[in-house]
């Protein structure tokens, strides 16, 4: 959940460490810090809020070669200065970093504590400091530090990227990676250490993704790799190939904005190379025998927050249009629910990061139990992406907003192609003009500014669909709860007799979900429902469905296939949710307490 940023080199190794960490404020913006080592030892600047309230506290021109810096997403102690992070153990030799949870934290503390150590905040990661303080001798060189850091995966329960710098070694960092993302840099200056490619956009060269159980010891002109079991492993370095503009705003107001409006190009990247001359869908990345065990087996979807939506519409697809046995689960429960899954089971997990630490969690039990996995996921090089069997990349490219937009257009656009590949034959002649369909909402993008201006005061949203419109729904419900901070659900449109039409009335919005033309009439029955309640009643259309009498406020949407009619309907909704937010005032970038890529259980 947190942001690590950390550089050794011949620039400013603050600066460069801060202009970074700015990069990664999407994965926590609770509080913030950096560590460096200077000829007086280890200095250590932290502060509640943002990155930039940091930033406006440090002097200029620091002069340290080595600096590691944090972001921070609360998990244990409240977001002050002294639970922010680094930590340094009790004679201020280190100072510690840390992404990730350590579960037996409490117990450790105690031990710590009996055995004479002081802690100065609540948070679980400075036992790490002070089992490090006992653990590494005086006169130590870096490489011993890196075996310390190994053995710690033997004392600590849970997920953890460790990033170090001591006082002994003012030119080194030296770090771990277990079960939460770490990412080496490498450019001319030097070399860096993150969280989450964003943090090397511009700066670096080249990246390698670390693996669980490696430790690196980065010093500016050299990086040297040792794997769990001792040996040592040389980076696979790779170009970066993003430039900039793709982690900075480009003149939008808001990333969410800029990331909604490069939806057209997330649909398109993630078929190009994957449609033929005749439109036929072609998945080379995936073995002909996960297709082939697709079409019979048992598929289910696993995922988290929206990426989960995006499986609600795979599990529809996959019944509806292929006649297969499919579910979809949440993946925090997936583990703990004895899943139906073996050998004739093909569980496809979908990330937007690939590093979602339940579905990483879901992919390892789905693999025990002997089922095929297949990662849907928009990071190449993630954890998902190598712990699948196969992986089916997305290609929406970075997505520093809090809210998913892009990233689930995409999963949507790829499932769909699952989908085709394996026999839903209705899809392949709207598949190419998808793109096209997501650009014309984009162009009436004044019609929803005018929609949210009516809006935006209401107190509560329920959104109705059937079928793909009721996965949509749950979708839409989410992301204007997270942004704007208004109470909204969805419900499948039959539920509302069941128990929801009771909160309706003037303050309340439904919002009908109108795409299918064989649930029309129903639909329009819904929706009177809740007019007849006195409930504000907008329905999104298809353009080629009649207007429901009951509707307040219409926003009517271009036709395509009826199964990829949630992209299109999901592009408007997005853009409601997000001028609603914005006339609100909200923080849409940054939600509260929320963070970007859940790497803790």
């Amino acid at each position: 959940m947190c942001g690590i940023a950390g550089y050794v080199g011949r620039r400013d190794a603050v600066a460069t460490a801060m202009e970074s960490l700015l990069r990664l404020e999407y994965r926590g913006y609770d509080s913030a810090g950096v560590a460096y080592a200077t000829d007086r030892g280890i200095e250590v600047h932290r502060c509640p809020g943002k990155v930039r309230d940091l930033i406006a506290s440090l002097e200029e021109g620091i002069n340290a070669q080595a600096a590691i810096a944090h972001t921070r997403w609360a998990t244990h102690g409240a977001p002050t200065e002294r639970n922010a992070h680094p930590h340094q153990d009790c004679s201020n030799r280190f100072a510690v970093v840390h992404n990730g949870i350590i579960e037996n934290h409490a117990v450790l503390r105690a031990q710590l504590r009996e055995r004479g150590h002081t802690f100065t905040s609540e948070t679980d990661t400075e036992v790490a400091a002070h089992l490090i303080e006992e653990r590494l001798a005086p006169g130590a060189a870096p490489h011993d530090l890196a075996r310390v850091l190994q053995s710690l995966m033997e004392d600590l329960n849970g997920s953890f990227a460790l990033g170090v710098v001591c006082r002994d070694w003012p030119e080194s960092i030296v770090a771990l990676r277990h079960e939460s993302p770490l990412i080496l840099g490498r450019a001319r200056t030097g070399h860096m250490l993150a969280s989450d490619l964003p943090a090397l956009i511009g700066r670096a060269e080249e990246s390698w993704v670390l693996e669980d159980g490696d430790t690196v010891v980065l010093t500016p002109y050299d990086v040297v790799v040792t794997a769990r079991d001792g040996r040592p492993r040389a980076p696979g370095w790779e170009p970066i190939t993003l430039d900039a503009t793709s982690a900075e705003r480009a003149g939008y107001e808001h990333f969410m904005l800029k990331e909604i409006h490069e939806a057209p190009a997330a649909v398109r990247e993630t078929l190009r190379g994957r449609l033929d001359p005749d439109g036929r869908v072609v998945l080379s990345e995936l073995p002909d025998a996960v297709i082939e065990r697709m079409k019979w087996g048992h598929v289910h979807f696993v995922a988290c927050g929206t990426a989960y939506h995006a499986g609600l519409y795979g599990q529809r697809l996959f019944r509806s249009c292929l006649g297969r046995r499919a579910e979809a689960s949440v993946a925090s429960e997936f583990r703990y629910d004895e899943p139906l899954v073996d050998h004739d089971s093909v569980v496809v997990l979908i990330s937007q990061s690939g590093e979602t630490a339940d579905t990483l969690a879901a992919a390892k039990e789905a693999k025990r139990r002997g089922a095929t996995t297949v990662a849907v996921v928009n990071c190449v090089g993630s954890s998902l992406a190598r712990t699948a069997d196969a992986a089916l990349m997305t290609r929406a490219g970075p997505e520093i907003g809090v809210a998913s937009t892009k990233a689930y257009t995409a999963q949507i656009t790829a499932l769909a192609a699952l989908g085709t590949t394996c026999g839903c034959e209705c899809l392949s002649e709207d598949l190419p003009r998808l793109a096209s369909a997501v650009e014309t909402v984009l162009t009436g993008e004044d019609r929803i500014r005018d929609l949210a201006e009516a809006l935006y005061r209401q107190q509560c949203f329920f959104f109705l669909g059937r079928g793909y419109d009721a996965a949509a729904a749950a979708e839409a419900a989410l992301k204007l709860k997270e942004i704007s901070y208004i109470h909204a659900e969805a419900y499948p449109a039959g539920e509302m007799k069941h128990g929801p039409l009771a909160l309706i009335d003037a303050s309340v919005t439904v919002v009908g979900i109108c795409t299918r033309s064989d649930t029309h009439l129903k639909m329009c029955s819904n929706l009177m429902e809740a007019r007849a309640r006195d409930g504000r009643v907008l329905a999104v259309l298809r353009d080629d469905l009649p207007v429901p009498e009951a509707a307040t406020d219409v926003l009517t949407l271009p036709s395509v296939a009826e199964p990829l009619m949630p992209v299109v309907a999901m592009t408007a909704l997005q853009l409601l949710a997000y001028h609603i937010a914005r006339l609100r005032g909200c923080a849409i970038d940054q939600p509260r307490n929320l963070a970007k890529s859940v790497t803790v259980e």
